[in-house]
């Protein structure tokens, strides 16, 4: 009688986790299903009766399979292993990135920007032109300090303040957060998104993301859209 006789993958598979007194990986539980089969395999063919042999086709598939289970998690691993590998040198890149943003002047996603040398500086970003832009600037207590009301074009617009506030005094530091609301010719609201700016005095890569800090304000570096020239 054959040893592999309605011996299948997952009988084997069932019967080799059943077997075991403690929890194994699944790739060790493949490479055992596999030796175990391979075992049975040269068993039956040195033992067969030779009148009556073993049905070699079937024997071949059966083997095949396993070779592809085998093949397929050695896959697996390679591509875990690469995965982590990308994710290690996707750290080192980011890092590298950040540090080059040192001192530098950045345009970031972001509505708050220090007060420094006398100005803070933002963009809006419209999707349309606007007729109307309401501005609003508060300070870290959410006081409004100065309103204002520009035109703007599609696509981004800077808006300078210089500290001064509606009541006619002069702010020297701080951090200050811009608010815009646009609406175009017909009255129409249009969407908009402001970035801020300002130089980077520090960095932080102790996290999952590079963090650069710019006079109080931090800014993740995948908020980061580019540089300016510092004059």
């Amino acid at each position: 009688m054959s040893y592999l006789s309605g011996l299948t993958y997952d009988n084997l598979t069932a019967s080799t986790t059943s077997s075991s007194s403690t929890s194994t990986s699944s790739s060790t539980s493949e490479s055992s299903t596999y030796e175990t089969y391979m075992t049975l395999m040269l068993t039956t063919l040195q033992n067969q009766d030779p009148t009556d042999p073993e049905d070699v086709s079937e024997m071949t598939t059966q083997l095949a399979t396993f070779e592809q289970l085998e093949l397929a998690e050695q896959n697996n691993a390679l591509l875990s292993d690469l995965s982590e590998s990308l994710l290690t040198l996707q750290g080192v890149i980011d890092n590298s990135a950040a540090q080059s943003y040192l001192g530098t002047d950045i345009v970031a996603v972001g509505d708050t920007a220090p007060l420094e040398d006398g100005e803070a500086e933002w963009y809006f970003v419209l999707d349309d032109d606007a007729s109307n832009v309401s501005i609003e600037i508060t300070d870290e207590d959410g006081n409004v300090v100065y309103e204002t009301t520009v035109t703007g074009a599609e696509g981004a617009n800077n808006f300078t303040w210089d500290g001064t506030t509606g009541g006619g005094s002069t702010l020297t530091s701080g951090t200050y957060t811009l608010s815009v609301e646009a609406t175009d010719a017909d009255g129409n609201s249009v969407d908009s998104e402001t970035l801020m700016t300002g130089v980077v005095s520090a960095i932080d890569l102790t996290g999952d993301e590079a963090v650069l800090y710019v006079n109080g304000v931090d800014v993740s570096i995948s908020g980061v859209q580019g540089t300016q020239t510092v004059s």
